[in-house]
């Protein structure tokens, strides 16, 4: 249809240039290309415009695509696709991720442990372009994933980035196609699939900005699918690999266990466990033998710093409040009636979640409708709760770990709603306001937060309207965009 072809073009047109501003921008920053006749175009603000207009047209394809033919294979699909794939890898990320994991790749290489050695205390050609000092938050899977691009960083930096935002791309198709197999007995498959490889969340996250989160979309669609097709034991070991990739997987495998424990799986899980002691001395001989190493995968830089959450806007009311505060920094003064306020409302959400968490747990144990889909699901709310509720240190990119969630279980199409709601608004407010505690900050965390909540309000008027379609109301629009 001509409506879906003008739909596509404009979302490509748009991506294109968004790649090139992103790129004009990085190498404005690096001295490599004076920007000053592109000042305009390479606005922060023009630029997040232009992100909000392509998660618009997106939007409108998402409802209002319709199919005449239905694709048969993956690559028909990966075809329309492909050209904003390419453009997102294209483009130079903003953030500095990205060096940071070149720079424990060079670590690996050159045998210097990243858990002991701060990032700051390796000399390489990355370290001018860090902005994180501190040891690595990484697992072994990813350290090993980070040294590939690290070999080429000392031929030329920039070869070694775009190496690992090739790898990202690769994953992410891989994603895709997973998800392409998983829905094969679903009327929606195509769409759904479709729809992911062209999330423009999911692109900007983790293509453009090349954020390891791409590794646990990978990691849950794979527990998502051995658990449904009852292989317990690897399920478990997939989140095994996500816990040495990224530490959140960690609040996944209780769930899992309790899950096992309901069905009686006794041997399952003492495979597990041992499997897990071996992993654990292993590590414990090789690259984690003190407390503070193993300390470093839980992230201890951002202890008492706040980012895009309930936290950031509590604490920069309480700044304003503050009659001193410490030099050069955006922290309140220690023993401050301030400080103490903080604290108490970081250790309120934390029970919040722990009692939520708690709750889930036992629901999974005695409610025995909880099968292997909605256990996922049940995955994905605890999740959303850590990000939205009691995480004082909150990124855009961590939601997207909701998506493949929402992907491979539309029966539970609330969660889909705010799944979506949530990452899409996360990603825009971060790029159009930034999550400081500045006045910018905090309504970029109001609006972040404050859409989640709003979306759960809503749920008595939401779900009437979802119960009343059809999943397979919604079909694949493939042939109308070619």
């Amino acid at each position: 249809m001509p409506k879906q072809r003008t739909l596509y073009l404009a979302a490509l047109i748009l991506s294109i240039v968004l790649a090139t501003q992103l790129t004009l921008i990085q190498l404005d920053v690096r001295g490599i290309l004076s920007a000053e006749r592109f000042a305009l175009l390479i606005r922060r603000r023009f630029v997040s415009l232009e992100f909000i207009a392509l998660c618009g047209l997106y939007l409108i394809w998402l409802i209002r695509g319709r199919p005449d033919k239905t694709a048969s294979r993956y690559l028909e699909l990966l075809k329309p696709a492909s050209l904003f794939l390419i453009a997102a890898w294209f483009a130079h990320p903003l953030t500095t991720d990205i060096h940071l994991y070149l720079q424990y790749g060079l670590m690996g290489l050159y045998r210097v442990n990243p858990y002991l050695t701060g990032a700051g205390n390796f000399g390489s050609v990355m370290s001018p372009f860090l902005n994180w000092m501190q040891t690595s938050t990484y697992g072994v899977v990813s350290l090993f994933i980070f040294a590939i691009p690290a070999k080429f960083v000392e031929t030329n930096v920039y070869l070694g980035v775009y190496i690992f935002k090739f790898i990202c791309v690769v994953f992410h198709v891989l994603n895709g196609y997973l998800i392409w197999r998983a829905l094969k007995s679903t009327s929606y498959r195509h769409k759904v699939t479709l729809a992911y490889l062209l999330s423009p969340i999911l692109i900007f996250e983790q293509i453009v900005e090349a954020h390891v989160d791409v590794l646990l979309c990978t990691v849950i669609i794979a527990i998502d699918q051995l658990f449904k097709s009852r292989r317990y034991l690897l399920g478990l070991l997939s989140a095994g690999v996500g816990v040495l990739t990224k530490t959140l997987p960690i609040i996944w495998i209780p769930l899992l266990g309790m899950f096992l424990i309901r069905e009686r799986r006794w041997k399952t899980i003492f495979k597990f466990g041992l499997i897990c002691a071996i992993a654990v001395l292993t590590l414990s001989l090789t690259l984690l033998p003190t407390i503070d190493a193993w300390k470093s995968i839980f992230n201890p830089g951002v202890k008492g710093m706040t980012a895009g959450s309930w936290h950031t806007v509590l604490q920069g009311i309480l700044l304003r409040t503050q009659a001193i505060s410490p030099s050069g920094s955006a922290q309140l003064a220690p023993g401050s009636i301030q400080a103490v306020i903080f604290d108490l409302f970081n250790r309120f959400t934390l029970l919040l979640f722990a009692a939520y968490y708690g709750v889930t747990l036992y629901r999974i144990y005695r409610n025995r409708s909880i099968l292997e889909s909605e256990l996922i699901v049940q995955i994905g709310w605890v999740t959303f709760v850590l990000f939205a509720f009691s995480s004082a240190w909150y990124r855009s990119w961590y939601a997207t770990i909701l998506l493949p969630i929402a992907a491979l279980n539309l029966q539970s199409r609330f969660f889909a709603i705010l799944s979506f709601v949530f990452s899409a608004v996360s990603t825009i407010t971060s790029l159009s306001l930034g999550y400081e505690t500045n006045t910018a900050g905090i309504l970029a965390a109001l609006l972040t937060m404050g859409s989640a909540i709003m979306v759960l309000i809503l749920r008595p008027k939401i779900m009437p309207r979802l119960e009343s379609k059809p999943l397979d109301e919604v079909e694949p629009d493939l042939q109308q965009i070619r």
